[in-house]
């Protein structure tokens, strides 16, 4: 524990005439007037945020960053660890960044994770940080607790599936690998807790999907829903062009993170939103190349009206989007980015990066649209 020292001011205590008889070691006057350095004591007044406050951030449980500091320089020395299992707005964080203390975060929510990203982007001369997501370890543990049979994986999964497809308000489908359900003349595939839905996953269903056509005349359909947590890069383009070919309507529908929270589950709280399409272009001049968006499409049949009124360009869908200039299949590493703030609510469309080496280069450009929802592009470039 480091004990804190703060200001009282002789006017606030004696009144605005009192001038002290003698300065004291401690004692000392700036635009505030005299004061003499105290022990804080345990009653703290310090202001909330507020809408016009400088740090205001659109985040209903923001705390002010002059409380955390006064916990964090309390509690820690520089560099020592600080953790906050309650990222909220990034408060915490932000403070620890700015007092040089080394910091973990996390969260349950999306737009916390979103928030504190960007706050911590705004910080003059921020160190490097990662952005990880539990993903399947945190399904993994959620579907061992929620279903029964943790120890038969065959029975677990057609539990889980059934789950999916009953929130997705489906009828459940047995008997088939890779179809398992039906909603509104579409047959339903749900993609694995611990895996991406891939291009293979989605040709072997399209391939059973006609296979289970042919057997059962009686079906009208022509179109598959694939719900997934996560989905390999560039499925929209690839998988579509085969879906295409085989004459079958496809559609990919995240299945959200809402789903392990019993309380939104119990609520009904439950929306599956259809993935983005982002459209790049890149040109490459000699060792410079030049990336620019130029679409994002976002299915809006999901969205609240009043949403969807208020978007007039479809680069308003954006809030925020970085770009790995040299993926090698490992970490997204954040080399440039550009986002929306109270300060500055547009987004560039366009940047350059110069390239030191000739070579053949993997670019992943990674979009958050307002929805707090993330899509990924990647392009193949060569430096010549």
């Amino acid at each position: 524990f480091t004990p804190l020292e703060q200001k009282e001011y002789y006017a606030d205590i004696y009144g605005p005439d009192f001038k002290p008889s003698f300065a004291g070691r401690k004692q000392g006057k700036d635009e505030g007037g005299i004061y003499r350095m105290s022990m804080v004591d345990d009653v703290w007044d310090i202001s909330a945020v507020f809408t016009l406050s400088k740090e205001h951030l659109p985040y209903d449980t923001q705390k002010p960053e002059v409380l955390l500091e006064r916990v964090i320089k309390a509690s820690s020395k520089e560099g020592d660890l600080i953790l906050d299992c309650f990222a909220g707005s990034g408060t915490t964080a932000a403070v620890a960044e700015k007092l040089n203390r080394q910091w973990i975060t996390c969260d349950l929510g999306r737009f916390a994770i979103h928030t504190t990203r960007k706050r911590m982007l705004k910080i003059d001369g921020v160190k490097p940080f990662i952005v990880q997501n539990l993903g399947k370890y945190e399904r993994q543990q959620w579907m061992k607790v929620e279903f029964e049979n943790p120890e038969n994986r065959i029975l677990q999964e057609k539990a889980y599936r059934h789950f999916i497809i009953d929130l997705y308000n489906g009828k459940t489908l047995d008997g088939y690998t890779w179809l398992h359900g039906s909603k509104a003349g579409r047959m339903v595939h749900v993609g694995s807790v611990d895996a991406p839905v891939t291009v293979e996953d989605i040709k072997s269903t399209i391939l059973e999907f006609w296979k289970l056509v042919g057997k059962e005349q009686q079906i009208q359909t022509n179109g598959i829903d694939f719900l997934g947590w996560d989905f390999a890069f560039e499925v929209n383009e690839t998988a579509q062009q085969f879906a295409a070919e085989n004459k079958v309507n496809v559609s990919f529908k995240k299945i959200p993170r809402e789903v392990l929270e019993k309380k939104a589950v119990e609520q009904g709280d439950i929306k599956f939103y259809e993935l983005a399409a982002l459209s790049v272009n890149v040109k490459v001049e000699k060792m410079k190349a030049l990336l620019k968006l130029e679409n994002f499409i976002m299915p809006q049949d999901e969205l609240p009206e009043e949403v969807r009124g208020s978007i007039t360009h479809w680069s308003q869908w954006i809030d925020y989007w970085a770009i790995d200039w040299n993926f090698k299949d490992d970490t997204f590493h954040n080399e440039w980015q550009s986002y929306r703030s109270k300060q500055n609510p547009k987004i560039d469309l366009s940047t350059t990066n110069t390239y030191k080496e000739k070579g053949k280069y993997t670019v992943i450009v990674k979009v958050i649209d307002i929805l707090g929802n993330d899509t990924t592009k990647v392009l193949e470039i060569e430096i010549n």
